[in-house]
């Protein structure tokens, strides 16, 4: 198992293999470099592939400090010098495009090729844009409850906001209790409340001034984020902007649903772009 001890003395393991133009995959909050495997799959016979585990998930430490947005983008930017990359393509889903445009905002694109990211405003809040999560309607309110959630019961909190964030399918599902013990046993409290707060105190809009590279977005059918988010990082990145929206009955897990369909797309835009 290969890792890389940051610059804060975090652990944080990493995936490198394949050759020919590299991609790096960055996961979601609660996840970790697996929730790639079957999109992975798609690119592995001609790419270089790089996935990692974020601080405070799967192989890697669960820090007691720097558990916040800002720190993504600082891994992010250290793996990158570490395995000496230039001309990356950078792949995020969920938080994981959070920790790019936390990477833009500190360190720019000179090392960036493109930029892919799955379902992910700059800006979760919806205190002055309805662009933030929800759709645009979960409140401070909604925010806060989440919070008071996480400590009491992090699988109840985790269950919660699966299922009415991200799979409102899931809200008459029979087997509620098992789904709560299973989140149970996959979350770390202390990990979700503070990149929840972070997530939702970061502000990343202006990261999105700093993009000078094509950018392909990925929105699934019922996406987390509204078209208020998709527009403004349209009219505010500085090069190519692509959106992929036509993936019928899909929700913010579209790469574990549809990893053929929405790889196509990518090695689309990586082709013309």
């Amino acid at each position: 198992m290969s890792y890389l001890t940051v610059s804060d003395g975090t652990k944080i393991y990493y995936k490198d293999y394949g050759e020919g133009e590299a991609i790096l995959f960055s996961h979601g909050l609660n996840g970790s470099h697996l929730n790639f495997k079957r999109i992975i799959k798609e690119f592995e016979d001609d790419y270089r592939i790089i996935c990692y585990d974020q601080r405070g998930h799967g192989y890697s430490d669960r820090s007691a400090m720097h558990m916040n947005v800002k720190a993504l983008g600082q891994d992010l930017n250290e793996l990158i010098d570490f395995l000496d990359l230039t001309d990356i393509n950078l792949f995020g889903h969920s938080m994981g495009g959070a920790s790019i445009y936390s990477h833009v905002n500190q360190f720019g694109c000179g090392k960036l090729k493109r930029i892919i990211v799955s379902d992910m405003s700059p800006y979760m809040r919806n205190n002055d844009w309805k662009g933030g999560i929800g759709q645009g309607l979960w409140s401070d309110d909604d925010f806060m409850d989440d919070f008071d959630r996480i400590f009491d019961d992090v699988g109840n909190a985790n269950w919660h906001i699966t299922k009415n964030l991200m799979n409102p399918s899931l809200a008459d599902v029979s087997n509620e209790n098992e789904m709560i013990e299973m989140y149970r046993k996959g979350s770390d409290a202390f990990t979700m409340a503070s990149l929840w707060f972070s997530l939702f105190k970061s502000d990343q809009r202006p990261a999105i001034d700093n993009i000078t590279v094509p950018f392909l977005y990925i929105k699934p059918d019922f996406a987390l984020y509204s078209m208020d988010a998709i527009i403004y990082i349209k009219e505010h990145v500085k090069s190519d902007f692509i959106l992929e929206d036509n993936f019928p009955d899909t929700i913010h897990a579209i790469l574990n649903e549809k990893p053929h369909e929405v790889a196509e797309c990518v090695k689309k835009f990586l082709k013309e772009y």
